[in-house]
């Protein structure tokens, strides 16, 4: 705008931003976040994600764990990551937790590893709690941004991701 404030774009992408990223610290769906927002509800009320197949949920923590192939794709792509790379982002989290979300693991860098793709809290997962990386979608979402889709591996270190050439997955190559 020629004067200096917001426009209407500007405001409606940081609203749009904040729904995004208040539904994913709080382990809840976008589409019912808007929907209590604009049924005038809080949106604490809205619900949390659905459960996804082939997972379990521990009465303990509510963590799941993702026990199949299909479930971790589902994980991945309903957290926006690309479809072409679920399989291959699926094979690297069953060989990093298999699939095992609330149990986390020691990292060298003295770090903790947390979540699906075992997020280091000295490394990807830096800034984040570990009960913000054991919440499954979070821990997806943020392997999408650092992974640029399912492409760049180079922060993960495990036997399926040191067969790909510098790290990096190619889309439509085999999935070991």
């Amino acid at each position: 705008m020629a004067d200096g404030g917001i426009d209407g774009l500007a405001l409606g992408s940081i609203a749009a931003g904040s729904v995004f990223l208040w539904a994913a610290l709080q382990g809840k769906t976008i589409l019912g976040t808007v929907q209590a927002l604009i049924k005038g509800s809080a949106p604490g009320s809205a619900p949390s994600s659905p459960p996804i197949g082939g997972t379990t949920t521990t009465a303990a923590t509510g963590n799941a764990a993702y026990n199949s192939s299909s479930s971790l794709q589902q994980l991945w792509t309903s957290n926006g990551g690309p479809q072409n790379t679920a399989a291959f982002a699926a094979a690297v989290a069953e060989a990093e937790s298999g699939g095992n979300t609330p149990d986390p693991s020691s990292n060298p860098d003295g770090g903790t590893n947390i979540g699906p793709w075992q997020l280091d809290t000295k490394g990807v997962g830096a800034g984040y709690t570990e009960a913000q990386l054991a919440n499954p979608n979070l821990n997806a979402q943020i392997t999408i941004m650092a992974t640029n889709g399912g492409t760049d591996w180079t922060e993960w270190d495990d036997p399926v991701v040191n067969a790909l050439p510098g790290h990096q997955y190619t889309p439509g190559s085999p999935v070991p």
